[in-house]
């Protein structure tokens, strides 16, 4: 008698790539902080988890400004805690290990499959060497995840793909994702920020853009490969791995770094 629950029951083959205790550790972080106050309990065995239900809750609009400028400031305040959780998490590592088990299937005779993988390796070393912060991110962190209630509170949900990395990493989700253009990714990240951001951190961000569509890309596909359909996903992920991960390399290359 005290209003509704949302009971989730993990799908199929998702104990290959869901590491259910540190979503459970992160989770209970999350509600501490109040990023997610619909979290009540998860079973980090068997993967089953009750949360709150928010009556009358929308998604948040990526292309609101307002909202995006909300949803990378809770994204902040989170890399700024200074917890730890055991578990990592890198795209390039986490893509690599769906490329494995997609393997497992049969080759892999995408026409520019490889090209974009060689790729996303020269970035994944540029991205290691500018030795950025690492802290505790959500990294499904894009407007399908924000739950907007009637009287305009945020929650973030769906962690389970928590993990300690990169802290470009929910950004990279969020602008793939969203689809955002340059325009938004750029404004997003300010508000990040709270300031400009300098060349340097445009350019690691915007790696991430190209690193989180390639993995997430890799991922779709496993998925498929597995019998579910991820429609328009797969094409978006695709979409942002080609265009983002040739635009950082270029970043990179002007600015010296890559020789």
């Amino acid at each position: 008698d005290e209003g509704e629950y949302v009971y989730r029951h993990p799908g199929i083959g998702t104990e290959l790539i869901i590491n259910r205790k540190a979503e459970e550790a992160a989770q209970k972080v999350a509600k501490e902080l109040g990023i997610d106050t619909t979290f009540i309990y998860e079973d980090a065995e068997r993967g089953w988890k009750i949360s709150r239900f928010v009556p009358g809750a929308r998604t948040l609009d990526p292309h609101d400004a307002d909202e995006v400028a909300q949803a990378l400031q809770i994204a902040a305040r989170l890399h700024q805690q200074p917890v730890s959780i055991d578990c990592p998490f890198d795209f390039y590592d986490d893509g690599k290990g769906y490329e494995k088990h997609l393997l497992e299937r049969g080759p892999i005779d995408i026409p520019g499959y490889w090209e974009m993988s060689d790729q996303a390796k020269r970035l994944h070393e540029l991205v290691l060497a500018d030795d950025a912060p690492h802290c505790l991110t959500h990294n499904d962190f894009f407007y399908l995840n924000f739950l907007v209630a009637p009287d305009g509170r945020i929650d973030l949900i769906d962690w389970e793909y928590a993990g300690m990395s990169d802290y470009a990493c929910d950004f990279g989700t969020f602008v793939v994702c969203g689809e955002l253009s340059k325009k938004e990714a750029l404004a997003a990240l300010e508000a990040y920020f709270g300031r400009k951001p300098t060349e340097a951190e445009v350019r690691h961000n915007f790696a991430h853009v190209g690193l989180a569509g390639w993995c997430w890309y890799i991922w779709a596909l496993l998925k498929e490969a597995e019998g579910d359909c991820v429609g328009e996903w797969l094409y978006i992920y695709y979409k942002y791995a080609k265009k983002y991960l040739k635009k950082a390399l270029k970043l990179y290359e002007e600015s010296g770094t890559e020789e």
